[in-house]
């Protein structure tokens, strides 16, 4: 079995930035409660060289209620970054040393905590990614379990969920992604699996991914991933990978939405299609993000057919 190395707890917590003005540190965080239909997503990004911070938050119930808040480039301000914490003024807080999640709009409302299945591992070496040109930057990702409430609409809803979280400091280019497939699998504290495959203005690009099974990290030696788009040209109406592991084991995944949340970042737009996952007779929580930007576009959609690309409280 191969190293791959493990990252400390410290590096839960905010970094020291560089003078690099790219620099940005990220945490994000994806569930989906498959039993009480409510699933949700946050990522954060502070640009702490610039004083900048971009967010993207939302949250979703099976019979349709739907809230997001997405804000780029917005100004830093006092409080929203200290050696334990991220977050967004009054709005939204995670504390990193605890991975407890506080949100806090006109109608939506969550107190969540994370709780991690398996180690940090170097996500570069678990996928056996080679680190984007020009571009140095340390990066982990983790399944777990998502725990807490969240009151919506005025519905106050317990949850317990399976999830995903992603760490990430160091210099990032927004501009020069075409396009991008980021697909967490959680099945359960015995079993992830993950495939990405993007292609860069540069020219990098690729298909990797990996597998943990009863604590044991597999790398993908082949994957290829496809998503069946609807008509907005985004979201994704279903997605698979069909994959070969180290070991020689071979699967197939399937997704199938739930509902989505339209990311938008310095001119980077992404759906996160949340829905359920299947590998064999295993069902799991899914994360399917797709960006298809071949020409270098920056505005954001004016119409998402499968994901939420609305401001506060709508209905599907």
């Amino acid at each position: 079995m191969r190293t791959i190395p493990i990252l400390d707890a410290v590096h839960d917590c905010p970094h020291q930035p560089d003078k690099d003005p790219t620099f940005q540190e990220s945490s994000l965080f994806v569930w989906h409660d498959l039993t009480a239909g409510v699933g949700g997503f946050w990522r954060l990004g502070q640009e702490a060289v610039i004083g900048k911070l971009n967010s993207c938050f939302g949250i979703f119930t099976a019979d349709g209620v739907r809230f997001r808040s997405n804000v780029t480039g917005v100004p830093m301000v006092a409080g929203d970054r200290s050696e334990t914490h991220m977050g967004w003024g009054s709005a939204l807080r995670v504390d990193l040393d605890r991975l407890a999640i506080k949100a806090d709009f006109p109608g939506c409302e969550a107190s969540l905590k994370f709780d991690d299945f398996f180690p940090r591992y170097d996500w570069f070496v678990l996928t056996n990614r080679p680190m984007p040109p020009g571009q140095p930057s340390h990066h982990f990702e983790v399944a777990g379990r998502m725990t807490g409430r969240v009151r919506i609409d005025g519905r106050e809803i317990e949850i317990n969920a399976l999830g995903y979280r992603d760490r990430s400091w160091g210099g990032r280019r927004w501009e020069g992604l075409r396009g991008t497939r980021w697909w967490p699998s959680v099945f359960g504290p015995d079993l992830c699996a993950f495939t990405t495959a993007s292609i860069h203005e540069s020219g990098y690009g690729g298909a990797y991914g990996y597998v943990i099974r009863d604590g044991v990290p597999y790398s993908m030696t082949k994957m290829d991933v496809t998503a069946t788009l609807d008509y907005d040209a985004i979201s994704p109406r279903a997605g698979e990978a069909r994959f070969t592991l180290e070991n020689g084991e071979t699967g197939v995944l399937h997704h199938t939405p739930s509902d989505g949340i339209v990311l938008h970042v310095r001119g980077y737009t992404a759906v996160e299609s949340i829905g359920k996952v299947r590998w064999g007779d295993r069902i799991g929580m899914s994360n399917f993000e797709v960006c298809t930007n071949p020409a270098g576009g920056s505005q954001p959609p004016v119409l998402t057919l499968g994901a939420n690309n609305g401001d506060g409280l709508s209905r599907r």
